[in-house]
């Protein structure tokens, strides 16, 4: 199965001002909210809606689609039970429940939009039979190593639909016969022979393998040893610009440069020692997606 690369919650900024620097341009500063009344400022209404400055949206409607609910009166015992409807739950429900194995997934609001971006290599999508679920495709990636060195990388890049593809998810489940509830899961324990949950609203449930899907935040993964987390930091936004220097075929994978940092030698030299990267997405000459990522 292909590794989703996940993207922060993007933020929809609409701005009058070009999106221009000969480098690296991870950021860019919107109108203050509260300007000075001296201030004269042009005010663009954007075609992709009422945006507010790095202020997120509400959250998105839930997917309007009848998934076969359990029933708790129902005891029936699954063959597994996938804890989380994010994507890979969803997908290996799907996956599974489609050779003939009883599955149920279990999640506190299963019908919900996933709140991040994912973005993907085409290749490995069109193998999963997926690409029908993809908004947006570049056919090539490149990666900024420094201000005079390019790589750039013959492999077609897309972000997926978010709701094109939880709808095909949901549907494929439904009709392979999985089972959901909206619920979350408080304990798991584990037997010789078989596995339990117990969810929040009472309801216990069994299976002969559970697959915890639920996430970094996940609760019920224990080690036998002490262990250093990796962690990623990122911030993104969607952003409408007069104009911006990315080309339009090729999608920015990472963009380590750093001389936008101008004159500021205490910010390069703390970049220097946390280097972050920009990944960004120009949908077209007015739209682009950035994000600056720290990852270690």
């Amino acid at each position: 199965m292909a590794s989703f690369l996940r993207l922060s919650p993007p933020t929809l900024l609409s701005t009058s001002r070009p999106c221009l620097s000969p480098a690296k341009t991870p950021f860019f500063h919107p109108v203050d909210r509260n300007p000075p009344r001296k201030h004269h400022q042009r005010v663009q209404i954007s075609k992709f809606g009422s945006f507010l400055d790095l202020e997120p949206k509400s959250k998105p409607e839930p997917v309007d689609f009848d998934v076969p609910w359990f029933d708790p009166a129902d005891r029936r015992r699954f063959d597994v039970i996938v804890i989380g409807a994010g994507p890979a739950g969803l997908r290996l429900a799907e996956q599974v429940s489609g050779r003939g194995i009883k599955v149920c997934c279990l999640d506190p609001s299963p019908l919900s939009m996933w709140p991040n971006n994912y973005g993907v290599w085409v290749d490995e999508f069109e193998s999963l039979g997926l690409e029908d679920c993809l908004d947006k495709t570049w056919p090539m990636t490149c990666v900024y190593i420094n201000d005079t060195k390019t790589k750039y990388l013959d492999r077609a890049y897309g972000r997926v639909g978010r709701k094109e593809l939880k709808l095909k998810l949901l549907s494929d489940c439904a009709a392979n016969g999985v089972k959901f509830h909206k619920s979350k899961v408080w304990k798991v324990e584990h037997e010789e022979f078989e596995s339990s949950i117990a969810c929040d609203d009472g309801t216990e449930l069994k299976a002969s393998l559970i697959v915890d899907a639920s996430g970094f935040r996940s609760s019920f993964i224990e080690y036998d040893k002490p262990r250093n987390h990796g962690y990623q930091i990122a911030h993104g936004i969607l952003a409408e610009v007069d104009q911006h220097p990315f080309d339009l075929d090729k999608m920015v994978l990472m963009d380590w440069r750093d001389s936008h940092l101008g004159n500021e030698p205490y910010l390069r030299a703390s970049n220097s020692r946390l280097p972050t990267f920009l990944y960004a997405m120009p949908f077209d000459s007015n739209l682009v997606f950035l994000e600056e990522n720290l990852s270690r």
